[in-house]
C-alpha cells in the first residue's frame, strides 16, 4: 500500500494483524521487508505497520531531503491510518528515528523498543558505513544480494542515496539520542545480540538502560547485531509480555 507525504513523495508501507498498534522502523538502506518474520510472530496479537523510509526499498526514490523527514513521513503515516498512540519498534538507524519521534510525541508513543540502538555515531564506526554504502562495486555478496532484495533493479541508487544523506550534519544531529536521553521516559525495550561491533556498539545498550533503570534490556548470547532479525521468534516472546507490562502501567498511572 501506498501512501503520499505532504510533498508528494509516496511510501510504500504494510499493514497487518489487529489489536494494539505497532509502528515498525528499518535501518540503513533497509527496508521493511526486513520485518516480514517478526510480523508473522506478532500479527495475531498486534496490528503492525512497517514502513520503507523515503528514497529506499518500494517508496519513491528521492535525490535529497530534510533532516527530519523520516521522522516526519512516519508520524504522518500514523496520522493517516488514525493512530492516536502507538508502540514503536525501531532497528538500528530505525530505533534513533523512533527514538526521536517519542521524545517529540511524548502522548503519542505508548511504548519504545530498539533494537541494535545507537545513541550516536562514532567518526571510525562513520569513515566503516561510508565505505560500504559508497563503494558499491565491491559490495559483499551477502550486502548485494539483500539490497538487490529489498530495492530492486535499482539498488544503487537507493543505496547511493543513503550514503549521501547519512553525512547530512543536520541529520545526525537530529539523531543523535544521547544528548537528550534523559528526556526519555516512556517504557523501553533495548535489545541486542552479545556480539559486539564497531558500528552498533554494545555499550550503548548498557549506557541506555543505565539512564533509565526501568527499562527491560535484553542481551542475547552469541547472537550478532539485531534481535528483530536474527531471532525474530525469541524478540516476539519477550515484546508480547513487555507490551502487556506496560499496559498495566498506564492503567495504575490513570487510576
Amino acid at each position: 500500500m501506498y501512501f503520499t507525504a505532504h510533498d508528494g513523495v509516496r511510501l510504500y508501507f504494510d499493514d497487518r494483524g489487529s489489536g494494539s498498534p505497532v509502528v515498525m522502523i528499518h535501518g540503513a538502506a533497509g527496508s521493511g521487508m526486513s520485518f516480514d518474520r517478526l510480523v508473522d510472530c506478532l500479527r495475531d496479537d498486534f496490528r503492525t505497520v512497517t514502513v520503507d523510509l523515503r528514497g529506499l526499498s518500494r517508496s519513491d526514490r528521492v535525490e535529497a531531503m530534510s533532516p527530519t523527514a523520516w521522522c516526519d513521513d512516519t508520524l504522518a503515516l500514523a496520522d493517516s491510518l488514525g493512530l492516536a498512540g502507538f508502540h514503536l519498534v525501531g532497528c538500528s538507524l530505525g530505533a534513533r528515528i523512533a527514538a526521536r519521534i517519542a521524545r517529540d510525541n511524548p502522548a503519542r508513543v505508548l511504548s519504545l523498543a530498539v533494537d541494535a540502538p545507537l545513541l550516536s555515531v562514532a567518526e571510525t564506526a562513520s569513515s566503516s558505513l561510508n565505505r560500504r554504502f559508497e563503494d558499491l562495486d565491491n559490495a559483499t555478496p551477502e550486502d548485494r544480494q539483500k539490497w538487490q532484495r529489498y530495492h530492486g533493479d535499482d539498488w544503487r541508487r537507493a543505496v547511493s542515496f543513503y550514503g549521501r544523506v547519512r553525512n547530512d550534519r543536520r541529520l545526525q544531529a537530529h539523531l543523535t539520542v544521547r544528548p537528550w536521553l534523559a528526556e526519555l521516559r516512556l517504557p523501553t525495550l533495548i535489545t541486542r545480540g552479545d556480539v559486539d561491533d564497531m558500528v552498533h556498539p554494545l555499550a550503548h545498550c548498557i549506557e541506555w538502560h543505565a539512564a533509565h533503570p526501568a527499562s527491560w534490556l535484553w542481551i542475547a548470547p552469541a547472537t550478532g547485531f539485531s534481535l528483530t532479525q536474527r531471532r525474530p521468534e525469541a524478540y516476539a516472546d519477550i515484546y508480547q509480555p513487555f507490551v502487556a507490562e506496560t499496559a498495566r502501567f498506564a492503567a495504575r498511572r490513570v487510576s
